[in-house]
């Protein structure tokens, strides 16, 4: 008996694996959702084991030609979709592996990012996608936080999850070496980082949103604050982390980071 191409069964072992992955019982495979997403994550190189679409979405002639395209009637990705509102078309495929931070050297002048305890997945993917734009050089991601590659913080990230060098943490000490500096970012009582010496090999830890981290970072790390108004007394972690990275690409030597507007 050939097999029905379409997928019409919410019990179908695709999808129900679907619902595995978005519930977060196969860590180590990604949930995609959306064109752009998918699309970001075959260039970066990700082998997806399953694409499935509604009957009458149109697709990106990538992905329509892609051979693991299933097309399913409307309505049943709804039922497994980590969305309110699907977008008709998602996706499994190998999560990225993420590197030890014992092996990776920071560079002199872009610094390396380290989330300490950022349960929000949503806010650890915004860092994410902050720590490409100002040019980090990676970001570390201490154990106690949200994982990276999870639905929410995949969408936060808008596709810097899968470009970014991502690094394991357990300890600090994986950090602690010769001329390597560490910043850690307080809200009070640190440097102005308006007149911080940004200048690497420098690693910035931010801490978790309740300013409780995880994983403390080395002995000497150099306090740095952002200057309230007001009686204003924190910014977003994800608002706080944009400040400071920028601020670091601005204090970096001349080239190092790339314009945002055009000319």
């Amino acid at each position: 008996m050939t097999e029905d191409p379409i997928l019409r069964s919410s019990q179908n072992p695709t999808l129900k694996r679907v619902r595995g992955v978005r519930d977060g019982l196969e860590p180590q495979v990604m949930l995609l959702e959306g064109e752009r997403l998918i699309l970001d994550a075959l260039e970066s190189g990700a082998e997806l084991e399953s694409l499935l679409v509604e009957e009458g979405k149109p697709l990106a002639r990538r992905l329509e030609k892609h051979p693991r395209l299933r097309r399913v009637v409307p309505g049943l990705l709804a039922g497994v979709s980590s969305l309110k509102a699907s977008p008709g078309v998602l996706a499994l495929a190998p999560a990225p592996r993420m590197q030890r931070a014992q092996d990776f050297a920071p560079g002199p002048d872009r610094p390396l990012l380290v989330l300490s305890g950022v349960s929000d997945p949503g806010n650890l993917g915004a860092l994410l996608r902050v720590a490409e734009a100002a040019g980090a050089a990676a970001v570390a991601i201490a154990r106690g936080s949200a994982h990276p590659f999870s639905p929410k913080a995949l969408r936060g990230s808008m596709g810097s999850a899968l470009r970014l060098p991502l690094l394991r943490l357990e300890s600090a000490s994986e950090l602690e070496r010769p001329g390597l500096r560490h910043a850690l970012a307080s809200t009070a009582g640190g440097q102005d980082f308006r007149r911080f010496d940004w200048r690497g090999p420098l690693c910035l830890w931010l801490p978790a949103e309740t300013g409780a981290a995880a994983l403390e970072p080395p002995a000497g790390a150099e306090p740095v604050s952002i200057p309230m108004q007001g009686r204003v007394e924190s910014l977003n972690l994800a608002t706080a982390g944009a400040l400071l990275l920028f601020e670091a690409a601005r204090g970096a030597p001349s080239g190092a980071a790339r314009t945002a507007t055009k000319p």
